[in-house]
């Protein structure tokens, strides 16, 4: 049986916790996850579309909401292995996304609506310590929600089996996961204190450059 079917079983059975579960587990991991509406457009076929798409979109924007804050934690202990310029450089990424009006909830709100990888993002917020969490949270939960509550809707007419959706969509997983990896490279590679401050993109050169 694979994955995909294994799930179709469990979210036959109360299907709420087992949302709230499965999106909880998903959304912490780092790498290698599949989309979150996944679940939640599979639970409501396997119910006979009988779930109050409100309350069922309110606990997926809570399990998801909850997993990456979670993932936002235990990514900050990557911060031992940074050298100063580049803590500094993320620190000063983050004062300039906290004094800035929603800063922290506008960028968290739109990578919520995006299909862009919102694990790299957490990770990230790890890495410079972020500390505006009323925005994050705000901000991911209501994009999340809003996107859930259309694919239920929306797959009221173009529903497939997950482990169908699974099977035609792993390639893209991994290639949005390598994007998303990416991403964080470049956060961590950009000087952000010359970005800010004189408008320049300027890189941080890895410590083995810098002895050379």
């Amino acid at each position: 049986m694979s994955s995909g079917e294994i799930l179709q079983e469990l979210l036959q059975d109360h299907p709420y916790l087992w949302v709230l579960l499965i999106i909880f587990g998903v959304s912490a991991a780092p790498i290698l996850t599949p989309p979150t509406w996944m679940v939640i457009v599979s639970a409501n076929a396997l119910s006979d579309y009988s779930l109050n798409p409100l309350l069922l979109s309110s606990v997926g924007a809570t399990a998801a909401t909850s997993g990456r804050m979670l993932l936002l934690k235990y990514s900050s202990i990557g911060r031992r292995r940074l050298n100063e310029k580049r803590k500094s450089s993320l620190e000063r990424l983050r004062d300039y996304l906290q004094k800035t009006r929603y800063g922290y909830f506008a960028s968290t709100f739109i990578f919520a609506l995006t299909p862009l990888p919102s694990n790299m993002l957490f990770i990230s917020y790890g890495l410079m310590n972020a500390r505006s969490f009323l925005g994050i949270v705000a901000g991911f939960w209501i994009g999340r929600f809003a996107v859930y509550l259309l694919m239920i809707y929306v797959s009221g007419f173009v529903y497939q089996p997950i482990s169908q959706i699974l099977g035609d969509n792993l390639t893209a997983v991994i290639i949005t996961d390598i994007a998303g990896m990416g991403m964080t490279v470049a956060i961590l590679m950009v000087d952000w204190d010359r970005a800010i401050s004189e408008r320049k993109i300027a890189l941080i050169r890895p410590r083995f450059l810098q002895r050379a």
